[in-house]
């Protein structure tokens, strides 16, 4: 199992073809909320080195945000570029790990029609795997 940790996120592979983001703070502003666009941003960057840049297709990532307290606008800005970068790979994203909070903030923004989400982390590396 690789494991890596940054400043930002922890990025773990525990099975080939599967990828796990975890987010290690509650929230980023100072990492995305800035006029630049959000694939320049330090948490991107630091997402994209860590899980993105050798993405093969068919992999899967799983981004857990069960830690995420803050969920404006750009954080969701975030989510799509990742998700861009991802199926430009011809690869798979799956969210996890919801929380009420969040969970409303992403279904203003109509999430569910963009991206897969998951109750859980461990069902979404189940579904991974398969």
């Amino acid at each position: 199992m690789k494991r890596q940790l940054k400043q930002y996120i922890v990025c773990e592979t525990p099975s080939p073809g599967v990828r796990i983001v975890r987010f290690i703070r509650p929230e980023y502003r100072s990492e995305i909320y800035d006029y630049d666009p959000v694939s320049d941003s330090s948490l991107y960057r630091e997402l994209h080195d860590s899980a993105l840049a050798d993405l093969s297709a068919d992999e899967t990532v799983v981004i857990t945000v069960g830690l995420i307290e803050w969920f404006p606008s750009r954080f969701y800005s975030l989510l799509l570029a990742v998700r861009e970068t991802i199926r430009n790979r011809n690869a798979h994203l799956l969210l996890c790990c919801l929380t009420p909070t969040i969970r409303e903030g992403f279904n203003l923004f109509s999430g569910w029609k963009l991206f897969e989400v998951r109750d859980s982390e461990a069902r979404a590396v189940s579904e991974a795997k398969k």
